[in-house]
C-alpha cells in the first residue's frame, strides 16, 4: 500500500503543478480579448486540450483512491487544491466560449471516478490505481497499455512519463472480479 500511496501523492502533486502553471499563464494575460485570441489559436487549443487530459487523470486518481479506500488528509487536500485550480482555470476559459464548450461534461468527468463493476474482471492502473478492464470488449487497445506486467490507462502513463518520472511506476497486477 505504501508504494501506491506514494504513486498517487506524486501524481496529484504534479497534476497540481500543471494546472497551476496553466492558471499562471492565463492570469498573465491582462486583456480578455488577447486571452480569447490565445485560447482560440491552434497552440492554445492544443495546450488546453493537454491540460484537460491532465485533469482527467486527476479524476481517475480520485477513483483509485476510492478503490483503495484511501482517505488520507494529504491526498484529499491535493484533490481539493486541484479542484480549486480547475475552477479558476474554467473562469479564464469563459473568455472563449468555443473552447469552454469543448470541455468534458461534469457527468463525463464523474464517470472517470470508476466504481468497480461486479460483472467485469479488472486490474488497477499502475498510475491512478483505478480500474482497467481486462475484458476485450470493454477495453480498446488505444486506451490501455501493458508494460512490465502492469496495465495503465494510456493518458495516465503519458502524464507520468512526461510530468512525473521517466519510469512508469510498477504496481503488481491486482486482479479483481
Amino acid at each position: 500500500m505504501d508504494s501506491r500511496f506514494h504513486t498517487l501523492q506524486r501524481c496529484l502533486e504534479n497534476i497540481c503543478k500543471v494546472i497551476r502553471k496553466a492558471n499562471d499563464v492565463l492570469c498573465g494575460i491582462s486583456n480578455p480579448s488577447v486571452c480569447s485570441e490565445v485560447l482560440l489559436s491552434a497552440q492554445g487549443k492544443s495546450y488546453i486540450s493537454g491540460v484537460v487530459e491532465v485533469y482527467k487523470v486527476s479524476k481517475r486518481v480520485e477513483g483509485g483512491m476510492r478503490t483503495l479506500g484511501f482517505t488520507n488528509e494529504a491526498l484529499q487536500r491535493s484533490v481539493k487544491d486541484i479542484e480549486l485550480l480547475w475552477n479558476n482555470l474554467q473562469a479564464f476559459l469563459t473568455f472563449s466560449p468555443t473552447v469552454l464548450q469543448t470541455l468534458p461534461t461534469e457527468a463525463c468527468l464523474n464517470g472517470l471516478v470508476d466504481v468497480p463493476q461486479p460483472d467485469l474482471r479488472y486490474e488497477c492502473c499502475g498510475v491512478c490505481q483505478s480500474q482497467v478492464s481486462m475484458e476485450t470488449e470493454v477495453a480498446s487497445d488505444k486506451d490501455i497499455l501493458s508494460y512490465n506486467e502492469c496495465r495503465y490507462h494510456t493518458s495516465c502513463a503519458n502524464f507520468w512519463l512526461n510530468c512525473v518520472d521517466l519510469n512508469l511506476p510498477f504496481t503488481p497486477a491486482q486482479k479483481q472480479g
